[in-house]
This record gives C-alpha cells, structure tokens and sequence, in this order.
C-alpha cells in the first residue's frame, strides 16, 4: 500500500516537472501554442486602451527642441484588448476626421488635445464610438527610435521612395522603395511619411506595420532578454494612466496571441473640404458603426 502511494507521487511529481518544462518551452519559442485557460500573468477582462503618437517641434536654427512644446496629436489609435475572444483589435481615427468635440462644434479631431488635452480627447472619442475608454497612452516618437536601435533595426518592406524635409519637426526622410534594414530614426521617417494620394490613411496604414513589425521583432525568442531594457524606454518615454501591473500583463497577454487573432482597421470615409477647417476626413458612419459592432 505505501509502495502504491509512493509511485503515485513519483509519478505525479515527474509529470509537473514535465509539464513544468514544456510549458517553459512554449512559453519562450511559441507562446501562442499554449491554450488560453493555461496562461498565466495575463489580463482576465476586456479593456479598451486610447494610444496617442504626439510629436515635438524644435528650432529650426539650432535644431533644439523648443521649451514646453507638448506636441500634437499625430496618431490616434483605439485598442481594444479582450481575452474573453481571444483577440486585439486596434482602429485607427484619420487626425483630420470631421468630429463633433465638446463645447467647440465640429472640428478636426486632432484639435480635440490642444484645447483640452487627454480628458477633451476621451470625451469626444467617446461621444464618437460610444465606447468607454478604460487607460489611455501618450508615446513620443523617441520611444520608437529608441526600440528600433535597442533591436539593432528591424526589416520592413519599404512600398515606395520617400523623401521629405521638416527642420521644425527634426524630419529629414530619405528612404528608398524594396526591403531594407531600419535604424531607428529610418523607421521614424517610415511611419512619419504622409505624401500619398490618400494623405494620412497612407501613413496610417505604415504605422499600423511598423508597430506589428515592432511587436514580432520583439517577441522572437532571441530578443526577449532585451524585453525589460524596452520596458524602461517606454516608461520613460510616455504619459499613462495605466498601472505598470497591467502594462506587463497587456504585454504577455499580446505576445501569447496568434498572429490571426489580430486585426487593424481604419475608420472609413473620404477626403472632403470644409469652409472652417480645410481639408477633413468625412466620415462613413454606416461603415464606422458596423466596425464598432464587430471589433468593439
């Protein structure tokens, strides 16, 4: 009888040590392999994460950047992160989409951050797809040099030749069409880019890629010792309300998923013109609601 019970531990104890390996296995070379009841450090519920790209001005003499310059909104992005499907879905709103903003009338979006900041933004993406933004992200462009180099570059399929110019943006973009090794600041051209036919969808289309780009480069198994020397670059390089828990658990959560259980969109609509603001983004709102329903 105690012979019984002793092989019935020594047999419990190697299949947890077993089990204990393989899980290490995949959790380091392929993450997505293990079943979503199985994952450990990982968020539970869904949340819905505003990330903003600003940018900084700076002198065009000396090349400095300019005291108590905030940046505009340059990207505006909803993430909506839900374990519950197994999947993340980002939409991506046009900084020039023609919006209702609170006590201002309709307006460009990207005005939204200047007149009232973060608090203005939410509320008018809010009043917009009528979903409740749980945390928000500010991200400087640094953060996304400084990754780049932390990885040695990363290889991105350039679509066409870009040029482009902009001392008081510290842009100088020269990049050639075909498959090339990014520096950081290269990559910063790439997803900064936005002479298209189609203006800013083109480059928002570029910024969805390099960040999934990005993400992969920095979940391949011989990076991951270089996760937490990311990790300080972006906290030191963004303004957020989110806990540094639940950063790490976002994080762990994207890194297990399968590359299909991901999806981008971009808030549909036209280039139009308005007396007041310009050129604007006119929203679709049939095709805006019906996103909203299936991803959100």
């Amino acid at each position: 009888m105690k012979k019984n019970k002793f092989d019935y531990y020594r047999i419990l104890a190697i299949f947890i040590i077993l089990f204990s390996i393989l899980y290490f296995y995949f959790d380091i070379f392929s993450p997505h392999l293990i079943p979503p009841p199985f994952r450990l450090g990982t968020i539970r519920r869904p949340i819905t994460v505003l990330i903003m790209g600003t940018d900084n001005t700076f002198d065009v003499v000396t090349g400095k950047l300019l005291p108590g310059s905030e940046g505009r909104t340059d990207t505006i992005m909803l993430a909506r992160i839900d374990p519950t499907r197994d999947k993340i879905y980002t939409l991506s709103i046009p900084r020039d989409s023609y919006v209702a903003i609170p006590g201002y009338g309709m307006q460009k979006i990207n005005a939204a951050n200047v007149w009232g900041g973060i608090a203005l933004l939410k509320e008018t993406l809010n009043d917009l797809v009528g979903i409740k933004i749980d945390y928000y992200l500010a991200i400087n462009p640094a953060a996304a040099i400084k990754m780049v180099d932390l990885l040695g570059g990363i290889e991105i399929d350039v679509e066409k030749d870009m040029y482009y110019v902009d001392r008081a943006q510290n842009l100088y973009i020269n990049l050639k069409a075909g498959r090339r090794q990014l520096s950081g600041k290269e990559a910063e051209g790439y997803f900064r880019f936005r002479h298209d036919a189609m203006g800013d969808i083109g480059r928002i289309e570029r910024q969805q890629k390099f960040l999934r780009t990005l993400f992969l480069n920095f979940a391949k198994p011989i990076n991951l010792y270089k996760v937490p020397l990311g990790a300080q670059i972006v906290l030191g390089s963004i303004k957020t309300d989110l806990p540094l828990g639940k950063i790490i658990r976002l994080l762990n959560f994207a890194r297990m998923l399968p590359p299909s259980h991901t999806a981008t969109a971009t808030a549909p609509g036209e280039i139009d013109l308005s007396e007041s603001a310009g050129s604007i983004w006119l929203l679709n709102r049939i095709e805006l609601d019906k996103i909203i329903k299936d991803q959100f």
